[in-house]
């Protein structure tokens, strides 16, 4: 578990980041989103000690990181930047090795590693492990890069804006890829990011800041049904925000019994996707099915408009 407790920095006359508190929950997900220049990227330097804290603490399971030495901290902490940072002139081997060579492992135990991430990662080691950086396509660069991070095993994982660099379909799959092995693996994470959708897609709980300041954290649904202030609102997307807050909720959530005919949805599907469906066969209603097939009710749009309504 991380808690930030009135974490400040200042550059001279400059706050950039202004007495920020939340705890990120072991084996969640937390994103830290705001416009450019809002501290979320100097907040979270301030997590692995990158950059020094003004003011306020950082606690890593109750240990306080100004305790901790600075090459212990940022070895036990996976770090992973827009650009990936990955070493040219290294393999894409040595590069993910890394962190494990600085902490002394053996060539036995750091040649296992590579080759169990690079099978986790979908990169067949046979193939990559001797590519450099510049052979490698961006998205598989975004992979090596996650790898090189998670290495050593640690529980922390930080990321700034990771995805930024990559077209939209990869970013996507790498979202994908990314909750995929934050599910395997259970690593905790706080991610920077100024896209408002990756936010919704990956955050357990989301950190909004404005000018250094923390207006809210909370959970993604709450922030769309009560946000706590007018740049909130705004920053969730005034006229998105019924859509993104049917693509919250899973159809298992709002199935109503009853029958109808046509192609069935499944109970994971979200409401939005259902929506869409609804929408484009011109239908109002389908039936919905369970993992083993079985027919357990349906979906219609009266009731998913009736979920996508916000507080007045």
């Amino acid at each position: 578990m991380i808690e930030i407790e009135h974490l400040t920095k200042r550059y001279g006359e400059t706050i950039v980041v202004d007495d920020v508190s939340f705890r990120v929950e072991e084996g969640t997900i937390a994103v830290v989103v705001g416009t450019s220049g809002a501290g979320k990227s100097t907040l979270l330097r301030m997590i692995n000690r990158l950059v020094e804290p003004s003011a306020g603490r950082v606690l890593i399971d109750g240990r306080d990181t100004l305790s901790i030495p600075e090459d212990e901290l940022r070895h036990s902490i996976g770090y992973v930047i827009q650009g990936y940072g990955l070493f040219p002139h290294r393999t894409v081997s040595q590069n993910i090795a890394t962190v494990p060579r600085l902490l002394g492992w053996d060539r036995k135990r750091i040649a296992a590693r590579v080759e169990e991430l690079l099978d986790l990662f979908q990169l067949d080691p046979a193939e990559f492990a001797g590519k450099f950086p510049h052979e490698l396509s961006g998205g598989q660069q975004q992979r090596v890069g996650v790898a090189r991070a998670l290495a050593a095993k640690p529980a922390l994982l930080l990321m700034d804006e990771p995805f930024g660099a990559l077209d939209p379909v990869i970013r996507g799959k790498a979202q994908e890829d990314l909750l995929a092995i934050q599910r395997r693996l259970g690593a905790t994470i706080v991610l920077v990011t100024h896209d408002m959708n990756e936010a919704f897609h990956l955050g357990g709980r989301i950190a909004v800041m404005d000018q250094a300041r923390l207006l809210q954290y909370a959970a993604p649904a709450e922030l769309l049904t009560h946000p706590a202030a007018p740049f909130v609102e705004q920053l969730t997307g005034t006229a998105e925000r019924p859509f993104r807050l049917l693509s919250l909720i899973r159809v298992q959530e709002a199935v109503e019994p009853g029958g109808a005919e046509g192609d069935a949805l499944s109970l994971t599907t979200t409401l939005h996707d259902a929506l869409a469906r609804l929408i484009g066969l011109g239908k109002q209603a389908l039936p919905v099915i369970d993992a083993s097939g079985n027919a357990v009710g349906r979906i219609s749009v009266e009731g998913i408009l009736a979920r996508g309504r916000l507080p007045a």
